[in-house]
């Protein structure tokens, strides 16, 4: 919701506000818990310092100006200059703007547009707020147009820059590497700078572009809608300044801006809430209605059975089909076959490009999607498409499609090189290639694998500084092409796992591979770090062998479900090495899931203790309705002789009668209790002989775990 009063400009979400003024420049006076109308905004302005000039909390900042922080918004002139004067010009309700290539939430017709104007220049600048009402989320997408007669070079265009009164704050980034995506670290600010950033072409596993700004009672959640090269940074300064910001990262960034043409940054998100924990379920509420969208945007994902730890490249059809048939009996509802399948792939040093059947060695993908789905399966494939091995068809025939310096010897990841979809032609192929694929075996979901990152990069027909961001907007065109013509499968990123999990992606693809890393003890730590920004419905989560392929760790079959119910299960093993009970076990495991998807995939997610450094860590997601809860509660070691370890609750309804039960390895569930949702809240309650169902000497440093199910009661009637 937008009001306007004379220069005072108010947006409404149900539980937030965001009050700016606009003047001479334009500036934000308060982004906080809801106000009801503009009474008493005159006194929110900055103190006048001795100068005669005053430090307000601005919107942007520009070079030349007196600001003495780095600019978000730069540019360079044609006769070598830098510095700008943006000065605000009119603010209006106005459509959203297309920001045609680029990804954008949805859902709002309607924004504040905010007009700024370097006058000797004609260069405008534009940014367009909008309030998602129903999820208290605020964005900002912005644009530079250049008005004049000369072409104007960007150097930086932040997409939101959000600054707040005080010092006191802390910058929260979620950072990591593959196998140990987005964890946690937070650090004071006082007075200083503090930075998040990719340089590798992708939203990477490195560095997600989701970041907090928080202090006790005050937290802001940002996040980007783009899966390229970030960056965020947070400073406080002498004036008790706080700022955020996010966008494109400017390192090896330039983008020529000819005259009478536009140039739009991605769109920004942000949140406001007394708590991480309130901003995480608003960041979850504003991507689950307005980021994910097409037919699997509430849709129940399936419980999918993966060959690949199961089999890695060595598998025959006969393999394929008695993994399938036993992860039908065991009731799973997809069956995913990984890589191998095309050219001659038997290792990773040959045959991407060539999306070909390898007859040889599938005996016919078509037939055996077939016969895969006539055991009551759907059938899903892997695919890479943004990659090409020189070892290839496709290499031999097309070199210039590869991503290479023309006299410098490429530098190879995974033995493989990228493809240039920067190039027109390239995304062509690209395009043609998978809906070759997917119609070929009739695909009800695609993996779409990135597992490298980007080197090398030139195209001689794009200037150096814009090859990145053009490499996203030709991946972002190939891929909405697919999912138009495909508007029925599920489409699932991957990027080594989670090199990719950003908003961006989440447009196109409803869920991600959280990571290449299923190990429990792990993913306990990387999936609550993900679920900071991303909701549950976005997290492919699978339950793996023991010891684990990545760590060795071993843990029984229980635990690992357990973990893996914390995202969208699936499984990735090999079935036919299951033992009869163990197979029954994950038979129950299926059935408990399947009954329980709904409050597990889409109920509210609430982190429990703390994954990283915690005595005790977990999740509860709760039914929409409150009818109903699940929990899983982790603890990461068995300490000799201390016992009585007790935990709380979350996201309960404090008035109503909860029916709690343990669900035991065989499938049982055992009565706690009946208790008030007011006394799970706030108990402190023992976790039911925790350490006993696990047996500390079969296992190797094992995660111990248990599943709670909570049932709302109805109350009794009384007798007349």
């Amino acid at each position: 919701m937008l009001k306007i009063k004379g220069n005072y400009f108010l947006l409404e979400t149900k539980h937030t506000s965001m009050l700016i003024k606009g003047d001479e420049r334009a500036e934000y006076l308060y982004y906080g818990e809801r106000v009801p109308d503009f009474t008493g905004a005159e006194w929110l302005s900055p103190e006048t310092y001795w100068q005669g000039a005053d430090h307000p909390l601005s919107l942007f900042t520009q070079a030349g100006r007196g600001d003495h922080r780095e600019p978000t918004v730069s540019v360079r002139f044609a006769d070598g200059s830098f510095a700008t004067d943006f000065r605000f010009v009119r603010a209006r309700a106005a459509a959203r703007p297309a920001a045609e290539g680029l990804p954008l939430a949805y859902g709002e017709a309607k924004c504040l547009k905010l007009e700024f104007l370097d006058e000797p220049s004609r260069l405008k600048l534009c940014l367009y707020y909008t309030a998602f009402t129903d999820s208290d989320a605020i964005t900002v997408i912005a644009s530079l147009t250049n008005g004049g007669k000369k072409p104007v070079e960007i150097l930086s265009l932040a997409s939101l820059h959000l600054e707040v009164w005080g010092n006191d704050y802390s910058f929260t980034t979620f950072d990591g590497a593959w196998g140990s995506e987005r964890r946690r670290h937070t650090r004071p600010l006082e007075c200083g700078k503090c930075e998040t950033a990719s340089y590798i072409g992708s939203s990477s596993a490195f560095r997600n572009p989701f970041v907090l700004l928080g202090r006790e009672g005050d937290v802001y959640g940002v996040n980007l809608v783009y899966s390229g090269n970030h960056r965020e940074f947070a400073e406080s300064d002498a004036s008790r300044r706080t700022r955020v910001a996010t966008g494109i990262n400017p390192c090896q960034f330039s983008w020529e801006l000819a005259p009478g043409e536009t140039f739009f940054a991605p769109e920004a998100v942000m949140v406001y809430g007394k708590t991480a924990g309130e901003v995480s379920l608003r960041m979850h509420e504003f991507v689950s209605r307005h980021i994910i969208r097409g037919k699997w945007k509430d849709r129940e994902r399936p419980v999918l059975v993966n060959n690949w730890e199961g089999t890695y490249f060595s598998f025959t059809r006969e393999k394929i089909l008695a993994i399938a048939r036993k992860a039908a009996e065991a009731g799973a509802e997809l069956f995913v076959l990984d890589d191998g399948w095309f050219g001659k792939r038997d290792s990773d040093t040959c045959s991407l490009g060539d999306w070909t059947d390898y007859e040889e060695k599938t005996g016919g993908i078509e037939s055996l999607a077939d016969e895969i789905r006539a055991m009551g399966l759907k059938f899903g494939i892997w695919v890479e498409p943004e990659m090409i091995s020189e070892d290839s068809e496709l290499y031999r025939k097309h070199p210039e499609y590869a991503m290479k310096i023309a006299r410098r010897d490429p530098h190879r990841q995974r033995n493989q090189l990228m493809l240039d979809l920067a190039d027109p032609q390239v995304q062509g192929y690209v395009y043609r290639a998978v809906s070759r694929v997917i119609a070929q075996c009739k695909a009800a979901y695609v993996k779409w694998d990135y597992n490298r990152f980007m080197t090398d990069c030139f195209d001689r027909n794009v200037r150096g500084g814009e090859y990145f961001h053009r490499y996203i907007l030709g991946l972002y065109s190939v891929i909405a092409r697919l999912v138009e013509r495909f508007p029925n499968v599920l489409f699932e990123s991957c990027a080594s796992g989670g090199g990719r999990f950003d908003l961006g992606m989440l447009c196109y693809m409803p869920q991600v591979w959280t990571s290449d890393n299923t190990d429990a003890r792990e993913r306990t730590i990387i999936q609550s770090g993900t679920a900071y920004a991303y909701p549950q419905s976005t997290m492919g989560a699978h339950v793996s062998a023991s010891p684990n392929e990545q760590t060795g760790n071993s843990n029984s079959l229980q635990t690992r479900f357990h973990v893996a119910c914390g995202g969208l299960l699936g499984y990735e093993s090999d079935f036919t090495k299951l033992s009869d009970e163990e197979l029954e076990e994950v038979r129950s495991q299926i059935a408990f899931y399947k009954k329980y998807r709904g409050v597990l995939q889409f109920g509210m997610y609430h982190r429990l203790g703390d994954a990283v450094g915690g005595e005790w860590s977990g999740f509860i997601t709760v039914a929409r309705d409150g009818s109903k809860a699940v929990a899983v509660i982790a603890v990461p070691e068995k300490r000799t002789s201390e016992f009585n370890l007790r935990v709380r609750f979350a996201g309960l309804e404090e008035g109503a009668l909860y029916h709690v039960r343990y669900r035991k390895a065989d499938g049982t569930l055992v009565s706690v209790c009946r208790a008030s949702g007011a006394l799970l809240l706030r108990g402190s309650f023992p976790l039911q002989d925790l350490f006993a169902e696990t047996d500390v000497h079969r296992f190797s440093n094992p995660l111990y775990t248990r599943m709670f199910v909570f049932e709302k009661v109805a109350p009794r009637k009384k007798r007349s």
